[in-house]
């Protein structure tokens, strides 16, 4: 069992702290952490004096303790991952146990004022990223517009306890993914993760703005979120199979054909068609450009009949014809 004990006051002093603990020596901007205790990495980044960027993303190789001090400050945690944790509430504290269990991906707010005690279990993938604005950040919105302060107490109250119906949107999905799993070949540059946690963060202050404090935001059906990502991964492995029609796709999740349909789109920002259509093309692309597959072989096994229609529609995806080398 490794424990670790630190709080978000300074984004500073939690690198120093965790480089001492994981990586002492080491001027990466990577934390990575010893192979007896992990296989990945941490990242701390400033945005802002007032606003920090934390990515966690790593596999534990032994059982992990954390506890987050409380701090006096009113700071604000936005906290997106895809891997979920069973909450329960103490006096000055929540208890947080990973669960095995994978989610299309959610976000919770935690007052920085309570502290947490979080245990990792050894085996856990933990990839997850979050985002604190410090109390001088979040204060200018508030002696504006006095809503607002409240619409976000509200939120900060109740997301940690309604994380089960509470999915991260296509946009967010998305910046999650680019940040906490990027292609590390590619990205090095800490302004690529920097600039996505400030749209990540944008996001978050465009959902708070549509929610009303009468109302409670949280009233996403967590099955029929799980139904709709059972038909995206039918519709991946049955791309060489007809499309079954929308009917058929809102059945299997169990669900009525508009609320199907348009929860459908929200999350993954096209329709079941589009979306079955879209990932044809990806999977005749690599046939054809990656592995030289003739045309007339990748239409027969993906199941086209016309060719003017698949060069077209590939030309539309791709910018270029299927058969230009």
């Amino acid at each position: 069992m490794r424990k670790y004990l630190f709080d978000f006051a300074d984004i500073d002093k939690l690198r120093d702290y965790f480089r001492s603990e994981l990586s002492p020596g080491s001027s990466s901007e990577r934390i990575y952490f010893p192979p007896e205790v992990g296989e990945g990495y941490l990242l701390y980044y400033k945005i802002s004096p007032e606003v920090f960027l934390l990515i966690n993303n790593y596999k534990a190789n032994v059982d992990i303790e954390y506890f987050r001090k409380p701090i006096e400050e009113k700071d604000i945690i936005l906290h997106f991952r895809k891997y979920a944790l069973n909450h329960e509430l103490e006096k000055n504290q929540i208890i947080s146990r990973y669960s095995d269990c994978y989610t299309p991906g959610n976000m919770r707010c935690l007052d920085a004022r309570m502290g947490e005690h979080v245990f990792i279990p050894k085996g856990a993938m933990v990839r997850s990223t979050m985002v604190v604005l410090k109390s001088s950040y979040t204060e200018p919105f508030f002696i504006k517009k006095r809503d607002m302060a409240e619409r976000l107490d509200y939120y900060v109250r109740h997301s940690h306890q309604h994380m089960h119906k509470f999915y991260l949107s296509y946009k967010q999905s998305n910046l999650f993914d680019q940040i906490v799993q990027p292609d590390a070949d590619k990205i090095e540059n800490h302004l690529y993760f920097v600039s996505r946690g400030i749209r990540l963060l944008e996001t978050f202050w465009k959902d708070v703005l549509k929610w009303e404090t009468e109302n409670d935001p949280f009233n996403i059906n967590s099955g029929q979120v799980g139904g709709i990502y059972k038909v995206s991964d039918y519709l991946r492995n049955n791309l060489k199979e007809p499309f079954i029609g929308v009917d058929q796709l809102a059945a299997m999740a169990h669900m009525s054909r508009t609320n199907f349909f348009n929860m459908f789109k929200e999350i993954h920002n096209q329709t079941p068609l589009e979306f079955f259509n879209n990932k044809r093309l990806e999977v005749s692309y690599n046939m054809i450009i990656g592995e030289g597959i003739s045309i007339k072989e990748v239409m027969d096994t993906l199941n086209y009949s016309n060719s003017s229609k698949f060069r077209k529609a590939f030309y539309n995806k791709f910018d270029m014809y299927p058969d230009v080398n």
